[in-house]
């Protein structure tokens, strides 16, 4: 099937073969939708691990593409082909980020990724853009005691987000869909469409007008 026609699926989580069976429960509990302790010491130990991985990255010479490939193969859950990733690269876990092949990801993007990031192939994600998939509660005293839910993000092929888009848990946004700069988008996006505002709403489809006539 083309790459241009496939349908992004959410990647199955997958818990880290070094937690504790507490640690395995608390991980399972925070990639399937429901509260977990978002402070656990396990998950913190975690976040402290890819936060070394993150921050080797984000030091390296943009020409060492060897090295580069190298960290970001032990940050993240997967990475296809030919992907890009440029400084300030900052996630929560890593593990649960799957970037598909093609994919450019400008300077200082943030993802959390408490539940499943899963981004497409040939997808572009300009400058300071926000994926987060973790709500803390709302209520003051869960919210203290490190009480949160999480949910997936993914991101269809060939879509672009714009600079300063932000996306939050739960929310697909489909295949070649724009996202206008500044964004919030709080809902699921269909494909081949532009979207803008806050929260980010379907301005009009992607049609045969908007192509330019460019040629290479």
């Amino acid at each position: 099937m083309s790459s241009q026609r496939r349908k992004t699926q959410p990647m199955t989580p997958v818990i880290p073969a070094d937690l504790t069976g507490e640690g395995r429960e608390v991980w399972s509990r925070m990639v399937s939708g429901q509260p977990y302790w978002d402070m656990h010491p396990e998950l913190e130990r975690k976040r402290v691990e890819v936060r070394r991985l993150f921050e080797a990255y984000n030091r390296t010479d943009f020409e060492d593409a060897a090295r580069r490939r190298a960290l970001l193969e032990r940050m993240l859950g997967s990475v296809g082909d030919g992907v890009v990733v440029e400084p300030n690269f900052r996630c929560d876990l890593g593990c649960n980020i799957h970037l598909g092949a093609g994919s450019f990801v400008n300077y200082d993007c943030v993802m959390f990724d408490a539940a499943p990031i899963t981004i497409g192939e040939s997808v572009w994600i300009a400058p300071m853009v926000g994926l987060f998939t973790t709500n803390h509660a709302l209520d003051y005293d869960e919210r203290a005691a490190g009480g949160a839910v999480s949910r997936p993000i993914t991101i269809g092929d060939g879509a672009w987000l714009g600079a300063h888009v932000i996306v939050l848990g739960g929310v697909t946004i489909g295949r070649g869909a724009v996202i206008g700069a500044g964004s919030a988008v709080t809902r699921d996006v269909p494909d081949n469409v532009v979207a803008v505002g806050n929260p980010a709403r379907v301005l009009r489809p992607i049609t045969e007008a908007d192509r330019m006539g460019f040629t290479r």
